[in-house]
């Protein structure tokens, strides 16, 4: 019976097996008869807790007993050889190194825990020499410091690393910092004040030389801080707000770029990963619209739809625009944010060039 219970446990591809499956092979195998020859439920029992005391099987507490006389629990975990570390191993791994370190994990993940030794070692260094007289660094240069990699800390095996040892950048004294973006600001921001944030750099200098102008107001919204997005990089940098403004006012956020997939797909990502509202510049997309629809240009490369984005998109538009759109868009036709020069900004700005 023993026999035919290692076999299973051996070839089961699961970590977890119920009681009821491992009786039930023995059954198919040897059949009723048999199995009450060998010592029935009895001896059924005594083979899996041999099992338990030799930690290849252990039971899970929280699928309860199973009500029988001996009692088993309802479900085991199966402890593979090569995920487990011998007990002495377990007992020094857990005084090696320093207590803020959770390495719970490791007693049951040997592999990882060969592949993971040497940030270890580098971790627990850290703890016992330097904890107590660093003062508060940036993440990258924490990083160099410890593991001489000044990319580890941020990378998603570092951030995994952490979570498996039940720490966090609090406890290595360091913090995040976002990757910049160029920007313009004509006037303090107060509530109900703007944020506009454009893809391309042309339109970027244009918008930014009618702040400079004192030109700030289109279509009722007066715009006090322009960002230049960078195309998609504004997904990684736009956090940079926070640095800027530790506590933001209540102001608007709008975002202008090319009317084309890959541009509502940024604004919309954008929009889903920050907790500020960023609301499509509906006037400067409409203006772009109703000047190029009629020979709107064919798009240069394949870009992927993402209806989801174009769907929300829409819905900041009228009726009559949102066909517009998506016309343009069926047809794989664009728009170039740029089509809105320095002078029709300006004259939308309500000046009107000489």
């Amino acid at each position: 019976m023993q026999k035919l219970i290692n076999q299973l446990i051996e070839e089961f591809p699961k970590k977890r097996i119920e009681t009821k499956v491992i009786e039930r092979f023995i059954l198919q195998n040897i059949g009723q008869t048999q199995y009450h020859i060998k010592g029935d439920y009895l001896a059924f029992a005594e083979s899996i807790n041999q099992l338990v005391n030799e930690d290849v099987l252990r039971p899970i507490k929280a699928r309860k007993e199973n009500g029988m006389n001996p009692a088993l629990y309802n479900w085991y975990q199966i402890i593979r050889p090569e995920d487990t570390l011998p007990h002495q191993k377990q007992h020094d791994l857990l005084l090696h190194y320093h207590p803020r370190m959770n390495m719970t994990y490791y007693l049951e993940h040997s592999k990882a825990y060969q592949e993971d030794k040497t940030y270890l070692i580098d971790i627990d260094r850290y703890f016992r020499q330097m904890e107590k007289s660093t003062t508060s660094i940036s993440i990258n240069e924490r990083s160099f410091a410890i593991f001489r990699d000044e990319k580890f800390l941020a990378s998603s095996k570092g951030r995994s690393l952490l979570q498996r040892l039940g720490l966090s950048l609090d406890d290595f004294n360091c913090f995040i910092t976002y990757e910049p973006f160029f920007y313009y600001q004509a006037n303090s921001l107060k509530d109900d004040t703007g944020i506009l944030i454009v893809e391309n750099k042309d339109t970027f200098f244009s918008l930014k030389i009618l702040l400079q102008e004192g030109i700030c107001l289109w279509d009722g919204q007066t715009i006090n801080l322009l960002i230049y997005g960078e195309g998609r990089k504004i997904l990684r940098s736009f956090s940079f707000l926070e640095e800027l403004y530790p506590q933001l006012p209540k102001v608007k956020c709008f975002y202008f770029g090319d009317l084309d997939p890959e541009g509502i797909q940024i604004w919309h990502e954008l929009k889903l990963q920050e907790s500020v509202e960023i609301i499509p510049f509906v006037s400067f997309y409409n203006e772009l619209i109703e000047r190029y629809q009629d020979n709107a240009p064919r798009l240069r490369t394949n870009q992927r739809f993402y209806q989801r984005a174009i769907d929300e998109f829409l819905g900041y538009f009228a009726p009559l625009y949102q066909q517009k759109i998506q016309s343009i868009l069926t047809n794989k036709n664009y728009l170039p944010q740029e089509g809105l020069s320095l002078a029709i900004l300006r004259e939308l700005g309500g000046i009107k060039d000489a």
